[in-house]
């Protein structure tokens, strides 16, 4: 959604994906190719660094432990934004994007960390670097009204922490996703098929 709601603005679209050893990791770079594709903003950039995962102890990293209650991944959207702004840069390109939304769960999606992050990386760089967050005014629910309004397929997305064919239904991303779809169906608003039978957003 971040990047269809992007080049809606015109702006134009360089698409990265990490790999920081998550669990999901192969069907999330399976679907950023179905979604960049789809959307026609060329092939995406892949910057692997997995041992970053297998180093930090996290439920979306380690299946030995809770997906939920330690889902937390402590500087993972540094890490984003940190490797996302290094390769803008060397493009001669200023500003990163992360899509982040209006329901903050943990430190690092706060408004406070966006800014202290957008100077600390300019400072690293040198330049002005703007740190982009399309999202932010969304939340979950506001997510998936969007994809169906502007027609993005949610089967072709997607989210489960866990990485497997089927969404876990545990994971915090599974919950957030069943209890937008549950909100939108008592505001008895059609979300089709399709979304209800494939969770991969």
């Amino acid at each position: 959604m971040m990047c269809l709601m992007l080049k809606r603005q015109e702006t134009e679209v360089h698409p990265v994906f990490i790999d920081y050893g998550q669990l999901a990791r192969s069907f999330e770079w399976q679907a950023v190719h179905t979604v960049c594709k789809y959307l026609d903003i060329g092939i995406p950039v892949r910057i692997d660094v997995p041992g970053f995962g297998k180093l930090i102890p996290s439920g979306i990293t380690d299946r030995r432990l809770d997906v939920r209650n330690r889902a937390f991944l402590p500087t993972r959207n540094l890490l984003f934004l940190v490797l996302g702004a290094a390769y803008a840069y060397s493009n001669s390109i200023y500003f990163v994007s992360i899509g982040l939304l209006s329901d903050s769960i943990f430190p690092d999606q706060t408004e406070d960390f966006i800014s202290s992050t957008q100077k600390a990386i300019s400072e690293a760089l040198g330049v002005n670097v703007k740190i982009l967050t399309p999202l932010r005014e969304f939340n979950k629910v506001d997510i998936i009204r969007l994809a169906k309004q502007y027609s993005l397929p949610l089967n072709i997305t997607y989210s489960c922490h866990l990485g497997g064919e089927e969404p876990c239904g545990r994971c915090i991303s599974c919950q957030e996703k069943i209890a937008a779809l549950e909100q939108l169906e008592k505001k008895s608003l059609s979300i089709g098929d399709e979304e209800h039978g494939n969770w991969r957003n």
